[in-house]
C-alpha cells in the first residue's frame, strides 16, 4: 500500500513538474523575440517593417501601408537572411541582415509572397550581383538616378524576374514620383501571408 501511495505521488508530481515545463515553453514559445525569429519564410518573400519611432511613423503614414521599410528574403548558408535599402550610421548601402537584426525593433511586420514561382538560381544570381555592386541609398528619392531605395530595389528584382514593374502607381511627394511600399503590397500577384504587431 506504502509502495502505491509513494508511486501515485510519484505520478503527480512528475506530471505537475512536466506540465509546468510545457506552460513555460508555450510562454516562451509567444513571446515577441521567439516569434521574431520563427516566421515561415521562402526564398524571394517580401518582408515588411514598422518600428516604434517618429521616422517609421513618417514613412508608414506616406501612403496609408502602415510600414515604414522593405526587404527581400533569401535563404543562405546560415539560414535566412533580408536584403534591403537603409541608411544607418555604418553605411548607406545595400544591407544584408539576418532575419533577428532585420526585426528587432519592429512593432509591425508582415511578410508577402509573389504567386507565380520564382527562379531561385535567378534570385540568387541576380542577388549576388547587388551584392557585388552594392548599390548606395538614394537619398533623392528619385527613379532617375543610379542610386536605389527600399521600394526601388525591390521593385528593381521583381522587374529583371519577371520583366514586368511590382509596384501598381507611382506616389507623388514633393513633385516627385516614387514608389511606395503600399503601391507594391496592391499588386494582386502579391498574397500576404501573415501579418504581426508586437
Amino acid at each position: 500500500m506504502q509502495i502505491r501511495l509513494i508511486a501515485i505521488l510519484f505520478l503527480l508530481f512528475f506530471a505537475s513538474y512536466e506540465a509546468k515545463k510545457f506552460m513555460e515553453k508555450r510562454e516562451k514559445d509567444l513571446t515577441t523575440e521567439s516569434l521574431k525569429e520563427t516566421l515561415e519564410l521562402k526564398n524571394g518573400d517580401i518582408i515588411l517593417r514598422k518600428e516604434d519611432n517618429a521616422l517609421s511613423d513618417f514613412f508608414a503614414s506616406l501612403d496609408g501601408a502602415g510600414f515604414s521599410h522593405i526587404g527581400i528574403v533569401a535563404n543562405s548558408k546560415d539560414g535566412f537572411v533580408v536584403f534591403h535599402l537603409e541608411v544607418d550610421e555604418n553605411s548607406d548601402e545595400m544591407k544584408v541582415s539576418n532575419i533577428k537584426d532585420f526585426v528587432n525593433f519592429s512593432k509591425k511586420i508582415a511578410i508577402y509572397r509573389y504567386k507565380n514561382n520564382i527562379n531561385e538560381d535567378s534570385l540568387s544570381k541576380l542577388l549576388n550581383e547587388f551584392l557585388e555592386n552594392r548599390p548606395k541609398f538614394d537619398f533623392e528619392f528619385s527613379l532617375e538616378n543610379d542610386t536605389l531605395y527600399c521600394t526601388e530595389f525591390i521593385n528593381d528584382i521583381y522587374f529583371k524576374l519577371f520583366d514586368e514593374n511590382l509596384y501598381t502607381y507611382l506616389y507623388e511627394f514633393n513633385e516627385q514620383s516614387g514608389i511606395s511600399i503600399n503601391s507594391i503590397i496592391q499588386n494582386t500577384n502579391l498574397e500576404k501571408r501573415y501579418e504581426l504587431e508586437f
